[in-house]
């Protein structure tokens, strides 16, 4: 008896479980009938504007892959249509799906510039943050740092193109990370060596940057120079900021020579003229009243009072014997406050010689 009663539940589970699997196929055929009510398109991402491509054109792409409200779902291939919708450059990430309503939800996430590259032969691209080219196509006006003279306009590039390329990516990030810099940054030109030249948006200057190695630093000492010596000197005071050498920049005004000036310890307002004296190629700026102050304490106060003035003013008014009289009177007046004692020499009795002549 028992044995009759196992066989029977194992009938009925497996006549339950074919069952099962029949409900299962009509479900989904009658599913695969239905048709598609609708294509629901969402840009998603960091920025859902529509920057290079936006719902009207990725509904024709999607309708030119035969894919069309009022298609039965069984003909909609999601993997086929999200594979075709990776190959477009703009499209970073693509999520399709069918919700309860059949109705295809499509969610396309762009790839985001960071920077325009325009190189040597006169084409340019776009860069984004993983360094993928982007063709030249925009919806909207872009704001991003420009650099010039690329050597090469192939999507396949050489080793030293390469390392070139994610040295510009490092560059662009370290700039926009910096919201000054980011604005104060007109276009980067790239030389013949590699290095980099930044052209800024304020300013007639260049300045030198060279590799992006410490790049951060770099600007760090880049600002700090704008902002203790740049604005106290002139928009314009600067020809050559050179910010190549480590701890230091080394500033090259309009026709002067350049000025080293140390990152440890850039000028304040007070230093800053006083390194601008000491480049200055005129006659120094300290007035002559003020000249006889810098003369050392131990010269004579004779060497300061000049007998000849006295002999000069009295000269036309006494004549002769009032030259002499004023001359040994003065003699007399160095040797009594004078620090080292002299003996009188032959020279200073001529004036008398002369006194006594001229009485006879």
């Amino acid at each position: 008896m028992k044995y009759w009663q196992t066989i029977l539940v194992r009938v009925l589970w497996s006549i339950a479980g074919a069952a099962l699997i029949v409900l299962f196929v009509v479900a989904w055929k009658a599913k695969e009938e239905k048709k598609c009510s609708s294509i629901e398109i969402e840009l998603v991402g960091e920025n859902t504007a529509a920057l290079f491509i936006d719902e009207k054109e990725i509904l024709q792409i999607i309708h030119e892959q035969g894919i069309k409200e009022g298609l039965p779902i069984g003909a909609v291939n999601l993997n086929t249509l999200e594979k075709y919708l990776k190959t477009i450059r703009w499209v970073k990430h693509v999520e399709l799906f069918l919700d309860n309503t059949q109705a295809l939800q499509v969610k396309i996430e762009q790839r985001i510039p960071i920077a325009r590259i325009f190189t040597a032969s006169g084409n340019s691209f776009y860069i984004d943050k993983e360094g993928l080219q982007l063709p030249l196509k925009q919806l909207t006006v872009l704001r991003l740092p420009v650099f010039t003279n690329f050597p090469s306009d192939q999507q396949k590039l050489s080793k030293p193109d390469s390392l070139l390329l994610n040295d510009i990516l490092h560059f662009t990030k370290a700039v926009q990370s910096d919201s000054f810099f980011m604005a104060q940054t007109a276009q980067v030109n790239i030389a013949v060596n590699g290095d980099f030249e930044l052209v800024p948006t304020v300013g007639d200057h260049m300045v030198l940057i060279g590799s992006v190695e410490n790049i951060e630093d770099k600007l760090n000492r880049l600002y700090t120079f704008y902002k203790k010596v740049w604005v106290q000197s002139g928009l314009n005071a600067y020809q050559v900021i050179d910010c190549r050498f480590d701890n230091q920049i080394v500033a090259l005004k309009k026709g002067m020579q350049p000025i080293r000036f140390s990152a440890n310890d850039l000028p304040t307002k007070d230093s800053t003229m006083a390194l601008e004296v000491k480049l200055d190629t005129t006659a120094p700026k300290i007035a002559p009243k003020q000249a006889p102050k810098l003369a050392p304490k131990t010269t004579p106060k004779t060497a300061v009072k000049a007998p000849s003035k006295t002999a000069v003013k009295q000269a036309p008014k006494k004549g002769p014997k009032s030259l002499a009289k004023t001359s040994s009177k003065t003699n007399n007046k160095s040797k009594a406050k004078s620090l080292i004692k002299v003996k009188p020499s032959a020279k200073a009795l001529m004036p008398q010689k002369k006194a006594s002549t001229t009485n006879n």
